[in-house]
């Protein structure tokens, strides 16, 4: 098997980095420290399983990914691209903008290397 190139690897670390911030997401929510969110228990509970649940998604896609499983990179796509979709639904803040950025990185380089996940 070929080596896998760097663009790949760096692809691969930020599937996980974004699966870490779905997670911190969670868990911020999960803590009620996030300071925007209603106190109403129910919508609390159902954003912090949407967080976990993206952050499960992500490290699923990314074990995957590493396999070159060809519908995981349609997948993955899909879901970085709705995702920085969403992002401009909300109020738009500087860290929605770090989180932003974080999210094209991946839809990059998934476009870039697609060759390499996509053979078979």
């Amino acid at each position: 098997m070929k080596k896998r190139p760097l663009t790949v690897n760096v692809a691969l670390i930020f599937v996980i980095i974004n699966a870490l911030i779905w997670l911190i997401l969670g868990m911020i929510i999960t803590l009620h420290i996030h300071p925007s969110l209603p106190d109403q228990p129910v919508i609390r509970w159902r954003l912090a399983f949407l967080s976990f649940a993206a952050a499960a998604i992500l490290v699923g896609l990314f074990f995957l990914l590493r396999r070159q499983i060809t519908v995981a990179w349609f997948l993955s796509l899909g879901f970085f691209v709705l995702s920085v979709l969403l992002t401009f639904f909300d109020q738009f803040g500087l860290s929605d903008l770090v989180v932003l950025v974080i999210k094209v990185i991946p839809i990059t380089l998934l476009i870039k290397d697609r060759a390499w996940f996509l053979r078979k």
